[in-house]
């Protein structure tokens, strides 16, 4: 579809009767009334172009027709969880200066101390929404657990959409099926991508649970699967037991971290058309690599090369020395430089999270996006883990996704984590969890637990181990890193080297 921006995305949309492909998990279709009432609603309350307009967002019919609501009166976007605690809302909401917040049945509350965008030119016509307006604000937590506010412009939006459409060949007759909450960009992106593509959207909301997300899949015959790692691994053990195929899905996406070559394995046997495409993004740029399974069928363990249009490098920082890109294999920060690289964060003051790297002019910038990788002579990236997520353990340095690697390479591992605990005596330590394929007991837990030390080096080999039968997982599906860290502090050690 031709757009230029996001409200001209939603407008030609709308115009051509697209509203009508989009539907919940009950079968009921989103109509224009809905919108229009959402409009009407925002109108009311004197919210105009450039505001930024704070969404409750779950995956239902009403948040949908607020969404292109406000895309259509060139209205910012700031997606928020609708079960988050209240302060947390508030506080996105005086960060992001939110004109209003709507809650998921359509309501409109105005902020008293906000005042409404300011413009740097008195208008005597209407304001025509462009690239660099603002179209989206998305708060993401850092380490630190302190919201910050990623800004992207219509341009931003409209070049990774793009190029997500042009990697993963999206289809009219493609039917998607939005699991990710829509207060995660992942699932926000799928309903971006359905008016781009004029296909067709099925609203999952709240079910996360592999058992219902199989019967949507039944019922409701997706074309296209997006999914997290812990869903993948849930729906992949779930499917060896059923003993089901989904013939309709013909393309499976994920991101939020890295899909296990035995999770691959399941999922291509159970859906025997799709192609599994697992892909590396973050926030500020929404996309940044993919990995194509027809180019590079032995490759699995990438994730794969840059999106188009997107330029990605492995960048080495080393103490009293100009940075520089790093050789084959070499671990370093990925920078990754194009157009759909964030405006910056709310507030300029963020300490945590990835940088930005100005360069000659406004847009040559480089974003530092705070996590390793390696690159290999046919350029393919490969994920090493994230700076702040380095262990040292008895004076050796871990990076956790090398231990993963070699952990999900045995044949009983479903999926692998490690994460770091601080000893009684302030040192730092390595736990590894592991998730089995099939029941996890006492002599199983201890036989692969002997093995993996057979196999890991004895100075890299986590000290603990422990097995989850599922993954604590975030609001928006991702293996919750912190609920991890918790459990470190529990009994239940199966092995304390």
């Amino acid at each position: 579809m031709w757009a230029h921006s996001v409200t001209d995305l939603v407008a030609g949309f709308v115009r051509d009767g697209g509203v009508e492909r989009i539907r919940d998990n009950t079968d009921d279709t989103l109509t224009m009334a809905r919108v229009e009432d959402a409009h009407g609603r925002l109108a009311a309350a004197g919210i105009r172009a450039g505001d930024v307009v704070l969404v409750e967002a779950e995956n239902s019919l009403s948040v949908v027709a607020t969404l292109l609501a406000a895309w259509l009166m060139g209205c910012a976007v700031c997606p928020v969880d609708p079960d988050a605690p209240e302060a947390v809302k508030l506080l996105i909401a005086r960060e992001s200066k939110a004109r209003a917040s709507v809650t998921p049945d359509g309501g409109v509350f105005l902020h008293a101390d906000a005042e409404p965008a300011p413009e740097l030119i008195v208008l005597r016509r209407s304001k025509r929404i462009t690239g660099p307006d603002l179209a989206l604000v998305v708060f993401t937590s850092g380490s630190s657990g302190v919201p910050k506010g990623v800004l992207l412009t219509h341009q931003n939006v409209m070049s990774a959409v793009r190029s997500i459409s042009a990697y993963l060949q999206l289809r009219t007759a493609d039917r998607i099926l939005c699991v990710p909450p829509f207060f995660f960009d992942y699932g926000l992106y799928q309903l971006l991508l359905t008016m781009f593509n004029d296909c067709s959207l099925i609203l999952n909301n709240n079910q996360t649970n592999a058992v219902m997300v199989l019967k949507l899949i039944e019922t409701m015959r997706p074309t296209v699967l997006p999914v997290v790692p812990a869903l993948a691994s849930s729906l992949a053990r779930m499917l060896e037991i059923v003993g089901k195929q989904g013939p309709d899905v013909r393309l499976i996406t994920n991101t939020g971290g890295h899909l296990p070559d035995s999770a691959i394995k399941s999922m291509a046997a159970a859906f025997p058309r799709a192609k599994v495409v697992p892909m590396y993004g973050l926030t500020e740029c929404k996309r940044a690599l993919y990995y194509d399974p027809e180019a590079f069928p032995a490759r699995r363990d990438s994730v794969g090369r840059p999106m188009p249009g997107l330029e990605a490098k492995v960048v080495v920082h080393e103490p009293g020395a100009e940075p520089r890109e790093a050789a084959p294999d070499e671990v370093g920060e990925l920078h990754v430089r194009g157009s759909s690289v964030m405006q910056g964060y709310h507030r300029g003051d963020q300490v945590e999270g990835a940088r930005l790297l100005p360069g000659r002019y406004r847009d040559d910038n480089w974003l530092a996006t705070g996590d390793l990788f390696a690159v290999d002579d046919a350029g393919l990236f490969y994920f090493r883990g994230r700076s702040k997520a380095l262990i040292k353990q008895g004076g050796y340095c871990i990076h956790p996704r090398d231990i993963e690697i070699l952990a999900e390479a045995h044949q009983d591992v479903v999926t692998a984590r490690v994460v770091g605990r601080t000893e009684d005596n302030g040192d730092e330590s390595a736990v590894l969890f592991l998730q089995l394929a099939g029941p996890a007991t006492r002599a199983r837990q201890k036989q692969v637990t002997g093995e993996l030390k057979q196999t890991i080096h004895k100075t890299l080999m986590p000290r603990v181990v422990r097995f989850v039968e599922e993954w604590p997982a975030t609001p928006n599906g991702k293996i919750d890193a912190n609920a991890l860290v918790a459990l470190t502090r529990e009994d239940g050690v199966v092995s304390t080297l």
